[in-house]
């Protein structure tokens, strides 16, 4: 193939998106027809890269290995591993590497990981890579990238390592994965995108190309410079074949056609007949070993290919050089790997094969591996196209490797569990085994966000199911997809329909079937139906006597109370953490989704500290049993009580995760809800265009209203436009959410309302929304935030008496008496500073700052000082940069020096922040230095984060600069 000619204005796009890589992440995604030149400008962006000094790493998806997970990054990247060898490795100090386990196997640590976790590892391997030098990555040919792999490339064009990364990506125009598309769409709006459309060459630009007079051939080709060079090699080998060889039908009798697909490749007539005479002239072992390795994939091995066109390594390596010789096939750069010209090529090849020589390659090439050792997946690639019916150890097979796929890749999961019932004879014997595969498949294309494919698989296994009990336990997994699809109507209607079949006694299918109607009337925020429903459930389950059930129920009955703001609410929510508290981590297991509405009732009764752990205990035993959705309703969940808490780093980290796991998920009423709890931590930490960001792409998605969207939109967004010093868009927005919050969250809501409405100068407004608050107001921590906006308003008011009084009795109501909140120390972590008995340290922190304020305004400047200081410390520790500035400007005021860790009087790091940057820039990996502060990894990446954006680096090389150049701590003025 030669270089890359033409493109001026293209290669001047892609080199000014490498020069721009020292400065941050970008990404250059490149579009067109097949043979356009988008694999010729990676090649030139890949060479220019490594003359500039960086590292070039790359690969192509291959079309017939969609069911492959990871296959593009695996082979991009396993390579490079492999060369640095185990111990530069290690010296990497990966953080997560057995995550990495289903996508390089040159770790040799395999472990089983969820999609989000793989993509959180890969992220940081490409950071740690780019340590010593910025990393080019180029991966083409994404419209044949199996599911997972397209996954994690939008995971990472959204949010893109920190460091001197470029992500070059190539698609046909037209079939770039939509999940790609709206990623791309993202970042663009960042200004990180540089994407271009390749377009023909022109006819000067086609002869520089081929060297010849192009004018018989420029109208045949278009203008595509694969078609050219193909057409142009076809003229050349007609001139030089003997005469009585130019008139002969191209092919032979196994080429006829050229065996290409003209339609899905969308190939010329005249370029698919001249790639089949290409092939028909090969030597018959030639042609024999081009077609195994069209077999075994793009790149491949000649011994593998050997074996699947069976015929010998040595008879192989000699057709190799004719292969080579023609430039059919190249070689890759990495040892004994070989790759085909072009795509299009191995597409011919493959195609123009006998159906039954295929089928015994692929048969010969599954035989080849297991003698290799490989694993599962990599033999279930063949065994799927060479199985015969009713053969058991392909099922058992194929089944292994869907069950491997599960968690990291649930779509080529559902591929091998769709492969393993065509191998399974649909037979009375094997039903019981044919019942279970389906249900296996539904759960993968549930995951892989196929719900609707979902639902006909278990309808399909229902239409077929005779035993009753059988038969509900599927109408529930029914209901509970056709509520993901958004069918609540169609949902409720089955599940009343199968309650209405069952006989009016008490038994385990009446108890669940009034759970899932109860969830279902929780999330359509019927409260009142869904607590009878509970009820219902509880009788019954008592009389079971069944500890799970009895759970179950008590645990809906809590959180149906606390969503409605019930007096009862409270003790329902501890009856129901006693019930669970009892039950064994597997009886749990059985009802994990349990655990969420536990942790949302505690939370909802002002319980942040007790939410947070009873979440961790459902992330620990979703994480151990692979249940994604459940560690997706965790994560979102976490944001608020974490927020509350003051470990605000914590908080992001975990609404960042709930957004990239609800979106893997794809129900967007879920994606819309942790965007806005994502917005809500950003605020807090003072990143207020971060969380514009994330509410209007919250505002832009289309769902129908539901308990986790109830008024969320609106009311984020309003927040985030008070903030941004815009409260008259905000207002609107705001009065329109309150009503729409559940009632256990509209004290907040009308709190927020009465911040904007003052904001804009309008008391009247403000103390109309204080009355709602006070209205709403059934727990210690609402009431708190009630007298927190009531506070705010009589300052406003000229009483700053009357304002630091409220204040004051408010932070009471969070920290009772006889507690020993001392003032924090600034060298303590975000939780070393809050009290023991703080339920909500927080707002207990921003209550002190507002009682500052009104006792400066009240002229007592001693205690004035006091109280700030004090909210100044804790809002540091906590990284409430915002709140944390606000306390420092009051200082001001009163003639007060604070001290101040390194960095500009915009973008100060916290001590924690500065201790961090501090051993980072030390050569410390992310995990060392999670272990000597005693913090969690994540954490210490979400610190990480906050330093890079305030410090304008992007690296770890530009922070270690940074540091270096900065004094470690100055007074400000």
């Amino acid at each position: 193939m030669k270089g890359l000619v033409g493109r001026v204005k293209e290669r001047e796009a892609v080199a000014e998106a490498l020069s721009r890589v020292r400065s941050g992440g970008q990404v250059v995604a490149l579009g067109g027809e097949p043979g356009i030149g988008k694999s010729r400008l990676l090649a030139a962006l890949a060479e220019r890269a490594e003359a500039e000094g960086c590292l070039a790493l790359g690969a192509a998806a291959s079309e017939f290995e969609q069911d492959l997970p990871y296959a593009v990054w695996t082979e991009a990247l396993d390579p490079h591993l492999r060369a640095l060898g185990d111990r530069r490795v290690q010296l990497l100090g990966i953080a997560e590497p057995g995550a990495l386990g289903p996508v390089l196997p040159a770790l040799t640590q395999p472990g089983a990981a969820d999609r989000h976790r793989v993509h959180r590892a890969l992220r940081d391997l490409l950071e740690r890579l780019a340590g010593a030098r910025p990393v080019v990555l180029w991966l083409d040919d994404l419209h044949w990238a199996d599911g997972a792999s397209v996954d994690a490339v939008a995971a990472l064009v959204r949010r893109p390592p920190a460091a001197a990364v470029l992500l070059a990506i190539a698609a046909r125009a037209g079939r770039r994965p939509p999940a790609l598309d709206a990623a791309l769409a993202a970042a663009g709006r960042d200004g990180r995108v540089t994407d271009l459309a390749l377009a023909p060459l022109s006819e000067a630009e086609a002869t520089e190309l081929v060297g010849a007079d192009v004018a018989p051939i420029y109208a045949l080709s278009g203008g595509n410079p694969f078609y050219l060079e193909q057409l142009a090699r076809a003229d050349r080998d007609r001139a030089a074949a003997p005469d009585n060889d130019r008139a002969a039908a191209p092919g032979g009798d196994r080429a006829a056609g050229g065996g290409v697909d003209r339609q899905g490749e969308g190939v010329p007539p005249a370029v698919a007949l001249a790639l089949a005479a290409e092939v028909a002239a090969l030597a018959p072992e030639a042609r024999l070993v081009l077609e195994g390795a069209a077999v075994v994939g793009d790149p491949f091995e000649p011994a593998l290919a050997a074996e699947a066109a069976g015929v010998s390594e040595a008879d192989a390596l000699r057709a190799l050089d004719e292969l080579l010789l023609r430039t059919l096939v190249r070689p890759t750069g990495a040892a004994r790997r070989f790759a085909f010209r072009h795509p299009v090529v191995r597409h011919a090849v493959y195609e123009g094969v006998p159906g039954g020589w295929r089928l015994a390659a692929h048969a010969r090439a599954a035989a080849a591996l297991e003698r290799r050792g490989a694993g599962l997946i990599a033999r279930a690639h063949h065994v799927e196209h060479a199985a015969q019916l009713g053969d058991a150890t392909a099922v058992d097979l194929l089944e292994g490797a869907a069950r491997e796929l599960q968690g990291p890749a649930p779509a080529s999961s559902a591929r091998f569990h769709a492969a393993a019932l065509r191998v399974l004879p649909d037979t009375p014997e094997h039903q019981i085994r044919r019942a279970a595969i389906q249900i296996a498949l539904a759960e993968a294309q549930s995951a892989a966000g196929d719900r609707a494919g979902a639902r006909e698989t278990l309808l399909a296994t229902l239409g077929a199911t005779h035993d009753a009990q059988e038969r509900n336990a599927l109408t529930v997994r029914i209901a509970n997809v056709e509520m993901w699809l958004g069918s609540e109507t169609e949902s409720r209607r089955r599940l009343y329909v199968a309650l209405g079949d069952l006989p009016a006694e008490p038994s385990a299918d009446r108890v669940r079937l009034h759970l899932s109607l109860g969830l279902l009337e929780h999330l359509a925020c019927d409260f009142a139906a869904a607590r009878a429903q509970a009820s219902d459930a509880l009788a019954d389950a008592r009389v079971l006597g069944d500890p799970v059930l009895v759970a179950s129920a008590l645990t809906l009955r809590a959180i149906a109370s606390a969503g409605d703001g019930r007096e009862d609410a409270a003790a329902s929510r501890d009856l129901a953490a006693d019930a669970f508290a009892r039950l064994t981590d597997a009886q749990v297991s059985a009802r994990l989704p349990g655990l969420w509405m536990l942790a949302w009732a505690e939370h909802a009764c002002g319980r942040f500290a007790d939410a947070l752990a009873t979440l961790a205990r459902a992330r620990a035993l979703a994480a151990a049993s692979g249940r994604e959705p459940v560690l997706m309703l965790c994560a979102a969940e976490s944001v608020r009580p974490l927020r509350e808490l003051g470990r605000l780093a914590d908080a992001v980290a975990a609404g960042e995760e709930g957004v990239d796991r609800t979106r893997l998920d794809g129900n967007p009423q879920y994606l819309i809800w942790a965007h806005c709890a994502l917005a809500s931590a950003r605020l807090a930490i003072g990143d207020v265009a971060g969380a514009l960001r994330e509410t209007e792409e919250a505002a832009g998605i289309e769902a129908e209203p539901s308990f986790h969207r109830a008024g969320q939109p609106q009311w984020a967004q309003g927040a985030a436009l008070v903030a941004a010093g815009n409260a008259d868009r905000a207002v609107p927005l705001l009065r329109a959410a309150v009503p729409l919050v559940v009632p256990a969250l509209r004290t907040e809501a009308a709190a927020d309302l009465a911040d904007a409405a003052l904001a804009g100068g309008d008391s009247a407004a403000a103390r109309a929304a204080l009355e709602i608050a006070h209205a709403h107001a059934d727990t210690d921590f609402a009431t708190a935030t009630a007298a927190r906006a009531e506070a705010a308003i009589l300052l406003a008011e000229a009483r700053p008496r009357d304002a630091a009084r409220t204040a004051a009795t408010a932070r009471d109501l969070l920290a009772p008496p006889g507690s020993t909140a001392d003032a924090p120390s600034r060298s303590g972590s975000a939780t070393d500073l809050v009290a023991p008995s703080a339920a909500a340290p927080l707002l207990a922190a921003r209550l002190r700052l507002l009682e500052g304020r009104a006792l400066r305004e009240a002229g007592e400047k001693a205690a004035a000082v006091a109280a700030l200081i004090e909210a100044e410390a804790t809002l540091a520790g906590f990284g409430a940069q915002r709140w944390r500035d606000e306390a420092v400007r009051e200082l001001r005021r009163l003639g007060h020096r604070v001290r101040r860790a390194g960095g500009d009087a915009d973008g100060a790091l916290t001590d924690r922040e500065q201790e961090i940057a501090e051993l980072v820039a030390a050569g410390r990996t992310n995990r060392e230095v999670a272990e000597q502060l005693v913090l969690s990894p994540k954490t210490i990446e979400a610190h990480l984060r906050n330093i890079y954006a305030k410090l304008g680096v992007r690296s770890r090389v530009e922070l270690a600069r940074t540091v270096v150049a900065s004094p470690r701590s100055r007074d400000e003025a």
